[in-house]
């Protein structure tokens, strides 16, 4: 395999869409042909499933000669929809998937212009039942969106718009069928996918109407792998390393904020200790200043005025009980003079 060839991967739509056209022009282009002129291998037309099996060869060959390099297959992952194509034709025929997926193999390598162009050889393999599924899919919802374009590009809006609503039904039923994808490959093509439907014209137009649901969030599904920043308007996805730290650095931010808000709020309706030991403290040396002066005040200048300050104080106080005392004699006097017209006027209401 060459160095730089890359892994599998799942196609955007944009390559599914010039993936499956070239392969299938390539398949179509030989159906009813005389196979024996443009075919030398080691499978018979005889054998089970034989001359179908002989079609897929021929396709496959010619669909990797279309690619001049490694890097124009890798630009449309040519290995990749390869496999998902020949592992579809395998499981179509019987239930000996792996034994079909083995003459493919077979014929890459025996070959001589496959082998010369070294392309695939090593990716073409029996695929996990999950990953085939989930693949497969995929594609049809694809294959919908294209029958979408065609029949848009030709103005029969009755079809184009059947094909979309079944493509977004097909998206729906897909995040529901897998609440948690495990795969970041496979989220980052659901979130491409979105991208490019959602800003499709007739969708933003609602030119079907209300005829086509609303796709389903995909982070609902992939929400484990992207963090909790990503629901709305996220990066793209990432590997899965870079994945996981980028989730561990959000989930310790949002803790390290937590306690932050936390904090400033418990701040902000307590008083500070500092605030409240204040007056108590001013109080207490205040107290004993005095104490201390009040305590001395024969042996200081402050005593002294003090104490002059007391007698003043006394001596204003003699005379304001002396002033109290004077008015509660006249108090007294005005009462008994009070009295005694009460008694006259009490004789003159008898006579």
């Amino acid at each position: 395999m060459p160095d730089n060839e890359e892994d599998e991967k799942y196609d955007t739509f944009e390559q599914y869409e010039s993936n499956e056209d070239i392969l299938y022009r390539f398949y179509n282009g030989i159906r009813g042909k005389n196979l024996s002129e443009i075919y030398h291998g080691s499978v018979n037309e005889d054998m089970e499933n034989g001359r179908r099996i002989i079609e897929d060869l021929i396709t496959l060959k010619n669909y990797l000669l279309h690619f001049d390099t490694i890097e124009s297959c890798n630009k449309d992952n040519c290995c990749g929809y390869l496999n998902y194509w020949l592992n579809q034709k395998a499981r179509s025929y019987n239930n000996s998937s792996h034994s079909t997926l083995i003459m493919y193999n077979t014929y890459m390598q025996d070959d001589n212009e496959l082998k010369e162009k070294d392309l695939c050889i090593s990716k073409i393999n029996l695929m996990d039942t999950n990953k085939y599924e989930q693949m497969d899919e995929l594609y049809k919802i694809y294959e919908k969106y294209k029958y979408y374009k065609y029949y848009k590009l030709h103005n029969n809006e009755l079809i184009s718009c059947s094909s979309v609503k079944g493509c977004a039904t097909g998206y729906n039923d897909m995040l529901s069928k897998y609440p948690k994808i495990e795969d970041t490959k496979f989220c980052k093509v659901l979130k491409d996918f979105k991208d490019t439907f959602e800003n499709d014209d007739w969708v933003l137009s609602k030119k079907c109407n209300s005829e086509i649901p609303h796709l389903l969030p995909y982070e609902y599904s992939c929400i484990q792998l992207q963090g909790l920043s990503s629901y709305a308007h996220g990066p793209s996805l990432q590997e899965d390393g870079q994945v996981e730290i980028k989730e561990n650095s959000e989930e310790s931010s949002y803790s390290e904020l937590g306690q932050t808000e936390r904090s400033a709020e418990e701040q902000s309706h307590s008083p500070s200790s500092s605030d409240s030991t204040l007056p108590i403290t001013l109080f207490s040396s205040g107290a004993g200043i005095l104490l201390f002066l009040m305590s001395s005040y024969k042996f200081t200048p402050f005593g002294h005025w003090l104490r002059l300050q007391t007698q003043r104080f006394n001596g204003v106080s003699e005379q304001f009980d002396g002033e109290q005392y004077e008015i509660q004699q006249h108090n007294s006097e005005f009462e008994e003079q009070n009295t005694e017209y009460d008694g006259y006027n009490i004789t003159y209401s008898s006579l």
